[in-house]
């Protein structure tokens, strides 16, 4: 858990820094313009979104209240990675066991989204 948590946290510090910076030095619409004119800014924005998805659809399976899912899927569309970093975060600290890290409870693998939902076939 300790790695778990010390790679969270310096992802948060590491997208924290770059958002910064990205805003502290150029302007947003203008470039986003310039990256979404070249095909492989295209490309990246796909796969960026793609990850997201995929993560978002983690972050539903292992929480039960639709409010956090829904705040932390508004936070991954509007923040992306550094969403997901400090949903990292949260996890590490609130997780005793990588198991618990990564299904949201103590039990085995299978029981992935289903606490108090009926077990997934």
């Amino acid at each position: 858990m300790t790695f778990l948590r010390v790679f969270s946290i310096l992802g948060v510090v590491v997208m924290g820094s770059a958002v910064v910076l990205g805003l502290m030095a150029g302007g947003f619409g203008e470039e986003g313009a310039a990256i979404w004119a070249l095909l492989w800014g295209k490309v990246t924005l796909v796969d960026l979104y793609l990850g997201l998805l995929f993560f978002g659809l983690w972050v539903a399976m292992r929480e039960t209240r639709p409010l956090v899912t829904l705040l932390w899927w508004v936070g991954l569309i509007t923040l992306g990675n550094l969403a997901a970093a400090l949903y990292l975060v949260v996890v590490s600290f609130t997780s005793s066991t990588i198991n618990e890290a990564l299904t949201g409870n103590g039990s085995s693998p299978e029981g992935i989204g289903s606490r108090e939902r009926g077990a997934v076939s």
